[in-house]
């Protein structure tokens, strides 16, 4: 069953400042519950949202091996919001690592090892209005 696809777009969605690498392990100022906590809003949004959504809910089994892309939506940064936004797509993969995880627990992919996810890919969109920040999360067996 090579080539099922799902793509779903989540609005509203972008990873908390503190799923930043920018934070850095050890810098001062890193509240790990505070990380801790994003990591499982974001993987538990992206998992609730993926399955009330009607292309997943016609995914029988897991994408295997599947290319998995991720792209971020944003509009501007904005100071004094809890939210991330990358201007790189390296930080945003890392910021949205939850994500993949969320991706799993919906049952789109059976694990985020090598083996099924064959190729991870991420980019950064700017968006001309707030209201279509989010993310959009591009599933395909390959």
């Amino acid at each position: 069953m090579v080539g099922r696809s799902v793509s779903v777009f989540i609005p509203g969605l972008l990873p908390s400042k503190w799923l930043s690498p920018n934070r850095g392990e050890r810098k001062e100022g890193r509240v790990p519950i505070a990380i801790s906590e994003a990591k499982g809003k974001m993987r538990g949004e992206v998992a609730v949202a993926l399955l009330a959504d009607e292309s997943v809910k016609r995914v029988n089994e897991p994408l295997d091996p599947a290319h998995v892309v991720l792209v971020l939506r944003w509009w501007k940064r904005t100071k004094g919001t809890n939210l991330y936004r990358p201007e790189d797509a390296g930080n945003a993969i890392y910021a949205l690592k939850a994500a993949i995880d969320g991706i799993i627990d919906a049952g789109l992919v059976v694990d985020d090892g090598y083996e099924h996810v064959a190729i991870l890919s991420g980019r950064i969109e700017r968006c001309d209005k707030p209201e279509d920040e989010g993310l959009l999360i591009q599933v395909t067996e390959v």
